[in-house]
């Protein structure tokens, strides 16, 4: 979490808008998904058509066609793809001059992830009759497949000359061209895919998003026509529009893009968000705070925002949110000494900010200093009473250091459930401190309804490991440590369901 400046606790990882992240690529007669099954119907077809051959008597020597055909039929139903790959190549090596049996090969290729075979039988087939549009953009997507985005897209680019109003490749450009960061190429195929979805809100939101970061002033009138028709996406546009609305009353572009680029980290869209800062940045290399959120948004994209960090505490080193965001940039690094540093600096400028609080605290307790912790996120919450995430880490404190858990840790999981009970990450709180506490029935009840409400976790199956291993249901235990480990091999409950399976399986003295 993190705040503004004298404002009130924000979560940056507000949710994500209920809409897809990236335009559909919906499935075409000639233009197939890069893992889309071979079209069941085509290859009926073709077995009818070598079958009445084959009764007419022309061409004996095809029976072996048809059975692959049929095989091949079989399996795309079955969803086994790599047996429909087998036999429609073995078909197309039967017949190696029937150049539409080797492009369903190599469709059917793709399907099964074999992207080399793929390539080979596409510019087989194209020996034989040419280059298509469909052909081309089958080629892209097996050189997408090998992690080639730069060929595909070549690929697709040539397609979409021979069919300019494919939605299904238009989508694919849109995409490829937002995850390469060419966002006017991305405009513009978006723009012309408006015209061929008008009622697709999902294509419309990526043109408005994609416009809000690289020309706000031109993006209020694409949002609201997102919120129309997408009132689920109200919210967002809304968001975006207000931050534009604001930085243009100041007159600085600017500020624009920076109020814009903290938008977009409230959305989640964080690609975008460094799009929109390093604009404010580039315009303004005074703007502390853009440089703040810049490095932030590097960061949960696996970059480093490290220099950006410090460039705003160089800027502005009596900003509360550029240490801040600095030391947090440490705690993810795991040198909680180094965060400590700027956490505590930061808490000096703002010493009434519950997340810096919530976030001392935390990283003292990475320490092992159990007593600054607990101080510093009881501190969190009697600043914020009312925020469940606060008492939610005040909890996860207790419960996961197994420190004062019946006198202190489980009141503080009932408060969280209590503020949001709909929350599965406060449901698996107060599901472990009952089991530490000895209340194993209603323990697992609640840890059941926290899978339920959140899904899968790591942390709640590892949970029910534990409780499972009380109750000497050592089969259900293993599996469910097994699976804690599955989703966070290399995480922090990862580590604790390793060494819980290990002190299961340990035999007894």
């Amino acid at each position: 979490m993190t705040t503004e400046p004298g404002g009130a606790s924000t979560p940056v990882t507000a949710p994500a808008p209920a809409a897809p992240q990236s335009v559909s690529t919906r499935s075409a007669a000639r233009a197939r998904t890069t893992r889309a099954s071979p079209p069941a119907l085509t290859i009926a077809r073709g077995l009818l058509l070598v079958t009445a051959v084959v009764l007419a008597g022309v061409q004996p020597a095809l029976l072996p066609v048809a059975r692959d055909l049929q095989v091949a039929q079989t399996a795309t139903a079955a969803k086994n793809y790599a047996a429909a790959a087998d036999a429609l190549s073995n078909a197309a090596a039967r017949l190696p001059y029937a150049s539409d049996l080797v492009n369903r090969a190599a469709l059917a290729e793709i399907s099964a992830g074999r992207f080399d075979d793929a390539i080979r039988d596409l510019f087989a087939a194209a020996d034989l009759d040419g280059w298509t549009a469909a052909r081309h953009v089958a080629l892209g997507d097996a050189y997408l497949g090998k992690g080639d985005a730069s060929s595909a897209l070549a690929q697709w680019e040539q397609a979409l000359t021979g069919a300019p109003k494919d939605d299904a490749l238009l989508a694919r450009l849109a995409n490829q061209y937002e995850a390469l960061g060419r966002y006017p190429d991305a405009i513009r195929v978006l723009t012309t895919l408006t015209a061929v979805r008008p009622k697709d809100p999902a294509v419309y939101y990526r043109l408005a998003l994609l416009t809000a970061a690289t020309s706000p002033a031109d993006a209020p009138a694409r949002l609201v026509i997102v919120a129309a028709m997408a009132p689920n996406l109200a919210s967002s546009t809304q968001m975006l529009v207000d931050a534009i609305q604001s930085g243009q009353a100041t007159g600085n572009p600017a500020y624009t893009f920076g109020r814009v680029g903290y938008a977009f980290e409230q959305l989640n869209e964080w690609r975008l968000a460094e799009e929109a800062l390093m604009h404010a940045v580039v315009i303004d290399p005074q703007y502390s705070d853009a440089f703040a959120y810049l490095g932030l948004a590097q960061d949960r994209q696996n970059k480093d925002g490290l220099v950006a960090y410090q460039t705003a505490v160089k800027l502005a080193p009596q900003s509360p949110l550029a240490q801040y965001l600095l030391g947090l940039h440490w705690r993810r690094a795991g040198d909680s000494h180094t965060a400590l540093i700027y956490l505590q600096t930061a808490q000096a400028l703002d010493p009434q900010n519950p997340a810096i609080a919530a976030e001392m605290g935390g990283a003292y307790a990475s320490l092992g200093d159990l007593t600054s912790a607990e101080i510093w996120l009881t501190e969190a919450v009697k600043r914020d009473e009312k925020n469940p995430q606060f008492w939610l880490l005040l909890a996860n404190f207790y419960v996961d250091n197994d420190y004062h858990v019946a006198e202190l840790g489980l009141p503080a999981a009932r408060t969280a459930v209590g503020l949001a009970p709909k929350s599965g990450p406060a449901a698996d709180a107060l599901g472990f401190a009952l089991v530490l506490t000895g209340d194993l029935t209603n323990g697992e009840r609640m840890l059941l309804q926290a899978l339920t409400l959140g899904g899968e976790s790591a942390a709640t199956y590892y949970h029910l490991g534990i409780l499972y291993t009380r109750q000497t249901r050592t089969p259900e235990a293993e599996a469910a440590l097994n699976h804690a480990l599955s989703l966070d091999p290399q995480g922090f409950y990862g580590n604790l369901a390793l060494k819980a399976l290990g002190a299961l399986t340990k035999p007894s003295p």
